[in-house]
């Protein structure tokens, strides 16, 4: 009895110990990183990370991990998880190469990775965007195998997995709804997963109105494992949300007040750091001068970087070199163009031009992700550049279904330095039901956004989702969305006709009712009175209303007359009478 009750003890001791272990490890670090952008834009990107045990969602006890969260990626048994919500395009030519997760897919796209030793996948992957989607308040519950993909070369594992198990692609799902729109009503539930729910720290300067007349936004939610060491000897569960938003001014400064609307009013207290970044090159049109000054400035090469720690009632004054200007920035190394050819709204063909600025050939990985109402045609694919006939290294394709599952194309390409190279397929448009097509059918259908990973020498450190080695990185980019007119019948016709019907039939109905339920009377001439015959003798005009009147006062006309007096009628005077 006693053993019983010492081995209970312990294992309570155990539990608690662990408990505490959990709520220890939790640090928060919060930071804002802002960025002239030419054409009087500026880059603003907000990110807050929370580090927590990864034994945190099994235990169940949170402190700063959102609990909702939590419990959602434990049911669901989820290794790794990237969403995000999307408005805009990040354009690429003009802006540049953007940190990683800055720049998304339009609409809303979802990325999961779930554990090795889950049964069901697709089970377990139907009910994850269902619970996501009443998270988030967006519209994943339309993700079904209509528009769910398997991936073989584009994704992989980001976070810190086990070596022993090589990575099974059978375990990953990815999904993008490009005609997914973001308001506030995603923005308030995503504040509300933040430590201090958007309303102390840099959070706070996340307002609704200056974030949606913006050119471009994003919201984005991470979740990965990642090694707290370098021999990945302890691990710990990354939490990452992050904002990404281009801002304009219309004057030679900025502020934070005037890019946001608003100041820090207090700091947020549970967060261990709380930094505004601020990143310009050294000279040039895009260099600034900084009232009051970093607490800390690093210069990087050509950029400064300076580092403002006391963020409370910090109105920082930004204020460029030289006069700003309107004007077309240098290319980046690589820059790409999709667009949709063809004529007519039965066939078509879908062109993605990439070229390459480097002295030397590029490695990467393209990926087309086509709806199940275009049909592709696999024979058809051509990649050139100029008279050049490219052979892909690899390819994975996955035909599509109609109206069960999507197309999946990846090649892996050598493209040439210093060229463009021309990637197209040709594709059928199918004729849909007429219950399948959107309220607004006139407008057409979306197909998301094309996949570019590329590896890159002299990337963008932070722009970087792996380093490799020779100072190469790989950088995943991606295309804009198409909008594609399918055949559309006349949805106009039925309006049409049951407007002619019902004319008809009510015009047809109202002869019909009042033939059937009126009675036909023919008119009668009331009898004429003495004086009206002596009016119409002398060719006067007769009132018939007097008539009327005088009928109704004599009933037949002749009983009430006093023909005794007759005589002393004054006729001279008749026409007195008469009026």
């Amino acid at each position: 009895m006693l053993g019983c009750s010492g081995t209970s003890y312990s294992g309570a001791v155990i539990v608690i110990l662990l408990h505490a272990t959990v709520i220890n490890s939790e640090v928060l670090d919060e930071t804002l990183t802002l960025r002239p952008l030419h054409n009087k834009l500026v880059h603003a990107n907000f990110k807050s990370i929370v580090q927590s045990s990864p034994h945190t969602p099994a235990i169940g006890h949170y402190n700063l991990f959102p609990k909702a969260l939590g419990e959602i990626l434990h049911k669901y048994n989820v290794q790794e998880l990237e969403l995000s919500l999307t408005q805009g395009n990040w354009r690429y030519s003009q802006w540049g190469i953007p940190p990683d997760g800055a720049a998304t897919p339009s609409g809303a796209a979802i990325l999961v990775l779930f554990s090795s030793n889950t049964n069901d996948v697709q089970a377990q992957w139907k009910g994850l965007v269902n619970s996501l989607s009443g998270l988030i308040c967006a519209s994943l519950n339309f993700v079904d195998e209509t528009v769910t993909t398997i991936p073989k070369y584009t994704f992989y594992p980001r976070g810190a997995f086990s070596v022993d198990k090589p990575f099974n692609n059978s375990f990953l799902r990815y999904a993008n709804l490009p005609q997914e729109n973001v308001c506030t009503e995603n923005l308030t539930p995503w504040k509300k997963l933040l430590p201090c729910v958007g309303k102390a720290g840099l959070s706070s300067l996340l307002n609704p109105k200056p974030l949606y007349s913006s050119h471009y936004h994003s919201l984005s939610l991470v979740v990965r494992p990642e090694c707290d060491q370098t021999d990945c000897s302890t691990r710990s569960l990354s939490l990452t949300q992050s904002l990404s938003v281009v801002l304009e001014h219309t004057a030679k400064h900025f502020t934070l007040k005037s890019l946001f609307h608003s100041t820090i009013s207090q700091a947020c207290h549970i967060a261990r750091h709380s930094k505004i970044l601020v990143e310009s090159p050294s000279d040039g049109p895009l260099s600034l001068s900084l009232n009051p000054p970093g607490d800390d400035t690093l210069q990087k090469e050509s950029t400064a970087i300076s580092t403002y720690v006391s963020i409370v009632n910090l109105n920082m004054k930004a204020t460029y070199h030289q006069e700003p200007v309107y004007r077309t920035p240098p290319a980046p190394v690589i820059h790409f163009q999709r667009y949709l050819t063809g004529y007519g709204q039965e066939y078509g063909s879908i062109v993605c031009e990439i070229t390459n600025s480097e002295e030397e050939h590029l490695q990467l990985v393209y990926t087309e992700y086509i709806p199940w109402f275009l049909r592709l045609y696999l024979h058809t694919l051509s990649i050139r550049s100029g008279e050049m006939k490219i052979t892909p290294v690899k390819m994975s394709y996955s035909p599509g279904l109609e109206r069960k599952k999507p197309y999946l194309l990846e090649l892996l390409l050598n493209i040439p330095a210093n060229a463009t190279t021309v990637i197209q397929f040709d594709v059928d448009k199918l004729f849909l039901k007429w219950t399948e097509y959107n309220p607004d059918a006139s407008l057409g259908f979306y197909t998301p956004a094309a996949i570019i990973t590329v590896m890159l020498p002299d990337a963008p450190p932070d722009a970087a989702i792996q380093t490799l080695k020779d100072n190469y990185s790989i950088v995943r980019f991606y295309t804009e969305k198409l909008l594609v007119l399918l055949p559309t019948p006349d949805f106009s016709m039925p309006y049409n006709v049951i407007c002619l019907a019902c004319t008809v039939v009510a015009l047809a109905f109202g002869s019909f009712h009042n033939l059937t339920t009126k009675t036909l009377v023919r008119e009668t001439e009331p009898p004429q009175s003495w004086l009206q015959k002596f009016k119409k003798f002398l060719g006067m005009n007769v009132d018939k209303t007097e008539v009327t009147k005088l009928n109704e006062g004599s009933g037949d006309g002749a009983d009430d007359i006093d023909y005794d007096n007759a005589d002393d009628i004054d006729y001279d005077n008749a026409d007195d009478l008469i009026e």
